[in-house]
């Protein structure tokens, strides 16, 4: 993958810094939406116990700007927007709307979006090789690559999982399913309190929802293999060619680039006129 150079807001090509804005507006939208949910449910004391996920869900929208600052390195628009939908559907339509427990394939669905959106984040370290392997026809290439990005996206499902583990156990959450109320009953009547109560509740607690969840991730995943693979057999776009071009840096560098040409070129113009006075 090209190197996504860190550039101001104005040097952006016109069509780049359109997209920009339009997810920075929608992920603005949602953390203020976020906030107020947040403050909604505190004042009504939080029955459902959303307060939690909903102040998380206002900052960590800002996560991909924070990690752009420290990384120098500028997300795509498809990567905002998977982000973005990845967040809302779950922190917010799923969680603070209570849907996960309304509609019970919700959260099934949910966990085969993410496994395919996280494949567009996981794109970054191998575009460059994907586009090297569509110049030059390379299937067997196409297909170890896919399998190795699928590998990794296994390997977030699982890192996904000990998040919703560590959340219900420190922060309260109940991410991983309810504990039965006569085993709560149990614990009471053992005098266990704080993360004591906690642990010895998630022994109650069915390994269903952790099994589904990352079988329905890797679901997702592997149907994002699937497409790219078609894209790759076929030789046609089927939106997977564009996206793996909006994971590059070019639209992000096009004017960056042609001033930086421009710039060099008159440095040269004017070495030669002073070589020439002299």
């Amino acid at each position: 993958m090209e190197k996504r150079e860190w550039i101001k807001p104005d040097e952006l090509s016109g069509r780049a810094w359109a997209k920009r804005m339009g997810v920075i507006f929608c992920e603005a939208v949602i953390s203020a939406l976020a906030a107020v949910l947040a403050i909604v449910n505190g004042l009504q004391g939080d029955p459902e116990n959303r307060v939690f996920t909903c102040v998380c869900t206002a900052v960590f929208m800002w996560t991909p700007h924070l990690l752009e600052r420290l990384f120098r390195h500028r997300f795509s628009f498809s990567q905002h927007l998977a982000y973005i939908v990845m967040l809302t559907g779950s922190a917010i339509v799923g969680s603070a709307f209570n849907v996960f427990n309304k509609v019970s394939w919700y959260d099934c669905l949910m966990h085969g979006l993410s496994g395919y959106a996280i494949m567009i984040f996981i794109l970054i370290p191998f575009g460059k090789r994907l586009q090297k392997i569509e110049e030059e026809g390379d299937r067997k290439s196409g297909a170890a690559t896919a399998l190795i990005m699928f590998l990794c996206s296994l390997g977030t499902a699982c890192v996904w999982e000990i998040m919703e583990f560590c959340a219900d156990l420190f922060a309260g959450q109940a991410s991983q399913g309810h504990v039965p109320p006569e085993a709560l009953e149990a614990i009471r009547a053992q005098g266990l309190t704080g993360l004591a109560s906690a642990i010895e509740g998630m022994k109650y607690v069915s390994v269903l929802d952790t099994d589904l969840d990352m079988l329905c991730h890797a679901g997702g995943s592997l149907v994002f293999c699937l497409h790219y693979l078609l894209h790759l057999l076929t030789r046609k776009n089927l939106l997977m060619g564009t996206l793996v071009k909006d994971i590059s840096a070019v639209e992000m560098n096009t004017r960056a680039r042609e001033r930086a040409e421009e710039g060099y070129c008159l440095q040269a113009d004017e070495g030669k006129r002073e070589e020439e006075r002299k």
